[in-house]
């Protein structure tokens, strides 16, 4: 057995020292052409094999026209759905040759005269070209063969190994294609500078023409940005540069006998007209979107995978829709800064398929101060506009109906929780469909209560809101909104609404090829999958899209023109977010407006995020003709009593109508009272049928609530924003700087306030006349609007 201790060690060391000294000893006992032939024979053999190991690896790719082209692409492209390019990095583009017959013979004529004089003299390489560049230190050492060989094979790495490899693959080359198919391939993938690869993308970004169009003065010009293509642009680089590079490709081309003298001072002197500039690389259009999109594919492939594979990535982005969110953003940013916002983003979602067919991320991507902020994607409180999630999951399950009864007083939650209504008054006995509509406070506490938090985290998970987690404890603010969501994942929620409960995965990519023009990833088909029951979002989209129901609170300003849409509106406490999402089931549509340092506004989503919400609504909603969201099995209509939510035997004039689960109706309650004779009505006495409350207490209500706000609202806020001073007392036109602040409804006489940001001194409103059924309703809804801009709610 052998001892294994501390003198082992050394014996090892020694052991390896007196073997290498060993062979040390063997090499100096060679004579001089032993010693050589030692040495050289390894070199020899490596040199022997790299080419054939480099021709046995690249074989495919050179005895392929396509492979060849296309392998060393890099880098990315990101398209809309309709082929417009809105970002490109490196040379990722799957390129197809255009043959020589369809390029000017002067851009022949010009590469060879300027870059290889002998190309259809040598095989591949020029021995008096490597050495004299080799002496001289100064290029011209390779041929078009091997410049193409680098340009789509190999590196631009400038080391001997390169360079040698650079060598037999170029020989390949020449053995596998004729003279004209290598200068066809070269010209289609050689870079000239503004983000151009091949002669069609050069001649398309320079001049705007296709390449057999090329002038001899556009031709030299090309060919002569090829060493420098940021340095000799004409575009981006210097003129200067770029026109001594032009003459010096005339004076070779006359030297080669391929044009006169007379043709180079005609070039020369020719003033080439550049087409418009447009940004040659990185983000062209829906900076946040483009963003984004990288991100998304960098944490599914990798980032080395991604730059590597040259992408072509069509996404699901509509230039059309991206068009119409940025112009309504931008029409209303004089708006929103007037009342103290600074920042806006908006999405927009195809529910049957998950696509976002507009992103835009924030008003103004170059902003300094914020530009770059997606806030589509920040988490921010979403106020009001969370009601819907667990209202729908109440009202899937039977907790609620949307005629169960809750009581609108100041109520002491458990814990202290002591929530307010927005315009701090209370409404008595409301219905479900009121409370939302009306976005009251009281009662949405009250039914998150009911249903319970954690249901309703669950809920808003299943909807795909992943910010809230299972286990924390939100407390019943979550009601209001207190908890943190991104604007595209409650706007994908909603869209789960629009697609009847069914769910699909928010998607911004269609399809992706690589840089062999193979398919990365295919479209798919969307999932649908139900996450909520079709009955419940049924029920949420008819109370979301009541516009009757809506129009005590907030009037006619989220009404589309000829169309109907379920919208929802939310603002956060001291107004720091002001939110506005809705649908129709073509189209989800999410806006945010706020500041990014989160600091207070003057107003809230209806009055901020609303009018980019319904400009955009009205361009993109699809042509409707019925029932907008079509009532599934499962639902049915049923006679309702006034005052208690409980079905009546029959319809009177204490009933009205609304719909149910079927297998969730309340229990009978009342008997219907003789209906009176019916009077022929105007249209602006009619009402909807599911409104649950007579036009005399509606009046009575709003001109109480008109009566007990108005002082206090009016000593604070006098002629601010005056957007409705026609229905103002006293007001004076359009600086809307008069007494009036369209506080006292149609009583007034004003003219429009519309642009009035600087009013003072209201006078408050006269003591009312009696209320009148007939008369009053449409002057107390129009009273509520207008308080609620005067105290800015």
């Amino acid at each position: 057995m052998r001892r294994v201790g501390r003198y082992t060690k050394e014996r090892r060391v020694r052991s390896a020292w007196y073997g290498t000294n060993k062979y040390i000893l063997w090499f100096r006992n060679l004579n001089r052409w032993q010693k050589a032939a030692v040495i050289l024979i390894p070199i020899f053999t490596v040199m022997l094999l790299i080419p054939l190991l480099t021709y046995a690896y690249f074989a495919r790719d050179i005895a392929n026209v396509e492979r060849l082209m296309n392998r060393n692409n890099t880098g990315i492209v990101i398209s809309a759905k309709n082929g417009e390019v809105l970002y490109r990095s490196g040379k990722a583009k799957h390129r197809d040759v255009v043959p020589l017959n369809n390029i000017n013979k002067h851009v022949v004529d010009a590469l060879i005269s300027s870059e290889d004089k002998d190309f259809y003299k040598h095989k591949g390489f020029n021995p008096v070209s490597i050495l004299r560049a080799a002496v001289t230190r100064h290029g011209g050492g390779s041929t078009i063969t091997q410049q193409l060989a680098k340009n789509t094979l190999l590196s631009s790495e400038q080391t001997f190994m390169r360079k040698y490899q650079e060598l037999f693959v170029s020989i390949a080359i020449e053995n596998h294609y004729k003279k004209d198919e290598i200068l066809a391939m070269y010209l289609n993938s050689v870079y000239y500078g503004e983000d151009a690869f091949g002669i069609e993308d050069a001649a398309q970004i320079y001049f705007g023409k296709k390449p057999a169009d090329l002038t001899l003065a556009e031709s030299a010009m090309l060919i002569g940005v090829l060493p420098a293509p940021t340095k000799y642009s004409p575009i981006s680089g210097s003129k200067e540069y770029a026109k001594e590079r032009q003459k010096v490709v005339l004076e070779r081309m006359v030297k080669n006998g391929k044009i006169t003298n007379e043709q180079k001072v005609a070039a020369a002197g020719e003033e080439l007209a550049y087409a418009s500039k447009e940004e040659s690389s990185g983000i062209k259009k829906a900076p946040h979107f483009v963003q984004q999109v990288i991100r998304e594919l960098k944490q599914r492939y990798g980032e080395e995978k991604v730059a590597r594979s040259g992408y072509q990535v069509t996404t699901t982005l509509d230039p059309n829709i991206q068009s119409v969110l940025e112009n309504q953003i931008n029409t209303n940013m004089a708006s929103i800064r007037a009342q103290g916002g600074s920042n806006a983003g908006a999405i927009a979602i195809e529910p049957s398929s998950g696509e976002v067919q507009g992103y835009v991320g924030s008003y103004d991507y170059n902003d300094k101060d914020f530009g770059n902020v997606d806030m589509v994607q920040a988490t921010r409180q979403p106020g009001s506009s969370f009601k819907p999630i667990y209202y729908a999951g109440a009202l899937a399950d039977g907790t609620i109906t949307p005629a169960t009864i809750f009581e609108d007083k100041a109520t002491t939650f458990p814990g202290g929780y002591q929530p307010k209504n927005a315009l701090r008054t209370y409404n008595g006995d409301v219905t479900v469909r009121r409370a939302l509509a009306w976005s009251l406070n009281i009662p949405a506490v009250k039914i998150m209560e009911k249903y319970g938090v954690g249901k309703a985290v669950r809920t808003a998970q299943d909807l795909g809101i992943t910010t809230l987690s299972r286990g924390t404890d939100y407390g019943l603010s979550l009601a209001l909104g207190s908890g943190e969501a991104r604007l595209q994942e409650m706007t994908g929620a909603y869209a789960v609404f629009a697609n009847g409960g069914k769910k699909n995965d928010v998607t911004k990519v269609i399809e992706i090829k690589d840089k062999y023009d193979k398919y990365v990833q295919r479209k798919t088909t969307p999932k649908n999958a139900p996450v909520i029951s079709e009955q419940g979002a049924y029920l949420i989209s008819n109370i979301l899209s009541d516009n009757e129901a809506r129009s005590g609170m907030f009037g006619r300003t989220l009404s589309l023109n000829g169309k109907k849409a379920a919208v929802k509106t939310g603002t956060t406490d001291s107004q720091r977010d002001a939110w506005t999402i809705g649908y129709t089931p073509d189209i989800a549509i999410g806006v945010w407006v706020g500041n990014n340092d989160n600091s207070v506004m003057n107003n809230g989503g209806g009055g901020l995020a609303g009018p980019i919400w319904r400009g955009a609504m009205n361009s993109l909603a699809g042509a409707q003709s019925g029932e907008v969201f079509k009532q599934p099995g499962g639902i049915v209509t049923r006679d309702v009593c006034r005052g208690d939510g409980k079905l009546a035997q029959q319809a009177g004039a204490n009933t009205y109508k609304e719909v149910f689960l079927s297998t969730a109706l309340p229990d009978g309650g009342c008997n219907a009272t003789k209906k009176e004779e019916k009077k022929e009505e105007t249209p602006t006495q009619q009402q909807s049928n599911t409104t649950d409350n007579s036009a005399t207490d509606r009046a009575n209500s709003a001109l109480r609530n008109l009566r007990d706000r108005l002082n206090n609202a009016t000593n604070n806020n006098g002629g601010t924003n005056g957007t409705t001073g026609n229905d103002g007392t006293n007001g004076t036109g359009n600086t809307g700087t008069g007494t009036g602040d369209g506080t006292t409804g149609n009583t007034g006489t004003g003219n429009s306030g519309n642009t009035g940001n600087t009013g003072g001194n209201t006078t408050p409103a006269p003591t009312p006349p009696p209320v009148d059924n007939d008369r009053v309703r449409q002057g107390a809804q129009d009273s509520y609007n207008a308080l609620r801009r005067a105290i800015g709610q």
